[in-house]
């Protein structure tokens, strides 16, 4: 094709007729300028099919994790509520001048201890995102800024994960050791059923418990866990709102 214009050109100047040729110059750079043109437009489209593709694979594993995560937060907002409503049944039985009844407070005591439930949430699909700059192929300008406030979200509820887990192990536990029957515990749920340990029986100490939590101290104590189940209680609140608005989101996207 190129040795055939080339005989066109060498004939119109052999022949003279510069004003033909010049035409025919003109022709041939705007053939070559639509050449041009047409590739780079076949090139981008096949760019954007690509992203897309890219997007929605994206999207899908958002999705997935998403899903995992607020089912997994819902499940630890609800106990985190019951671990609440637990500590703010034992203030009143401190509080109350009746007699305490030793196996209600074990079994408040059980679940101010063992309800709570943290955990690990599921990042990788968003921290690739991040982490790789793959946040521009999804198009939807309202999705990316929710993406975009993950970490805002994620460290907040860390943050105040962090203090509940400090008060409750490294004081709130601690401090039970010489008012309530801790043998009497149920095993944590976070156990494996098949350890094949030997189940550790109840205490058969009768502590008087009229005298061991009816304390101001101890009052305090249990206020003051109470009060980090509530900051935990909101912020997965807070969390979960935004993961079921984000995943809304994910889905009116997916093709």
């Amino acid at each position: 094709m190129i040795k055939f214009f080339r005989r066109i050109r060498q004939r119109l100047l052999s022949e003279n007729k510069f004003s033909k040729y010049l035409i025919y110059a003109i022709g041939e750079i705007v053939l070559v300028m639509i050449g041009i043109l047409l590739a780079l437009q076949v090139n981008n489209w096949n760019n954007r099919r690509i992203e897309k593709s890219k997007e929605q694979a994206i999207l899908k594993n958002l999705q997935i994790d998403f899903k995992n995560n607020i089912d997994n937060l819902d499940l630890a907002y609800n106990r985190f509520k019951e671990a609440y409503q637990a500590s703010a049944m034992l203030l009143e039985i401190i509080k109350d001048d009746k007699d305490i009844n030793p196996t209600e407070v074990d079994h408040l005591i059980n679940e101010i201890v063992n309800k709570p439930m943290s955990f690990d949430f599921i990042t990788g699909s968003t921290n690739e995102i991040i982490n790789t700059g793959s946040l521009h192929l999804i198009r939807d300008p309202a999705l990316r800024k929710q993406i975009s406030n993950w970490s805002y979200y994620f460290t907040d509820t860390q943050d105040d994960m962090v203090i509940y887990r400090d008060y409750l192990f490294g004081f709130f536990i601690p401090s039970l050791t010489t008012k309530v029957r801790l043998r009497n515990l149920s095993v944590p749920l976070i156990f494996e059923d098949d350890l094949d340990l030997q189940k550790i029986s109840n205490s058969g100490f009768k502590p008087d418990y009229n005298k061991a939590i009816k304390t101001f101290e101890f009052e305090n104590q249990v206020s003051n866990n109470a009060l980090n189940y509530m900051w935990v209680i909101n912020s997965y609140k807070v969390f979960l709102n935004y993961l079921i608005d984000t995943l809304e989101l994910i889905e009116s996207n997916i093709k």
